[in-house]
């Protein structure tokens, strides 16, 4: 075994079997997640020949982001932002989420890949979260570098011929800046789920608060 990766995979695509753990171990639903998906993929398509190379996946992750925080922070998550990484933080179970593009996501043959490879404070913050995936630890207002709880991301690829696909998974170690494996993969959408997807600023979602600063003059 590679030093590093899990001694045992979990692989959820049973249906009822990812609703309930995604119901009791982060209490979301299916249908919250494939919202985020929706938003995800209908920002990439909404960009054009005339935008910057970069703006399909930039949209991508940047509305990704968006609604992941939108979803989980009407459940008392909290927005949290720590060495350039941008998730949502639970205190209660120690977990963070973050938003993800990869090539292809929710296939049983093949392990997603970042579309961007991932930094220094994304390889730290992956391997120091190495904890029992069960039994949260001891919970902090905030994780620390010894500390960071249990890290998930939420893994989309958006592709011509595999289709629109989506994962929760909890990676192993990095190496050479990448994913290479993971303790265990949800199986959110998988190919044909989802077909024509389009940008949509409307769609119902928790009503957004806004953070207001007051100085003193």
């Amino acid at each position: 075994m590679v030093m590093g990766l899990p001694a045992k995979r979990i692989i959820r695509t049973d249906e009822e079997d990812v609703i309930a753990r995604l119901a009791g171990h982060f209490g979301v639903t299916r249908d919250e997640l494939i919202h985020v998906v929706k938003m995800a993929v209908g920002a990439r398509r909404d960009s054009t020949a005339d935008d910057p190379a970069t703006a399909p996946g930039t949209l991508s992750y940047i509305f990704g982001t968006r609604a992941t925080r939108i979803i989980f922070r009407a459940k008392q998550w909290e927005r949290l932002r720590e060495n350039g990484i941008e998730s949502v933080f639970n205190k209660t179970s120690n977990i963070r989420i973050i938003f993800q593009n990869v090539d292809l996501a929710a296939d049983l043959q093949y392990t997603p890949k970042a579309i961007s490879k991932k930094r220094t404070a994304s390889k730290e913050l992956i391997n120091g979260a190495q904890g029992d995936l069960f039994v949260p630890p001891s919970v902090e207002p905030f994780p620390s570098k010894e500390d960071p709880g249990e890290v998930w991301y939420l893994c989309v690829s958006c592709d011509e011929l595999a289709g629109i696909r989506a994962e929760l998974s909890r990676p192993a170690p990095l190496e050479n800046e990448q994913f290479v494996d993971f303790h265990e993969r949800i199986f959110i959408v998988k190919k044909g789920d989802l077909e024509d997807v389009q940008l949509d600023k409307d769609l119902d979602m928790p009503q957004q608060d806004y953070d207001i600063q007051i100085s003193r003059k």
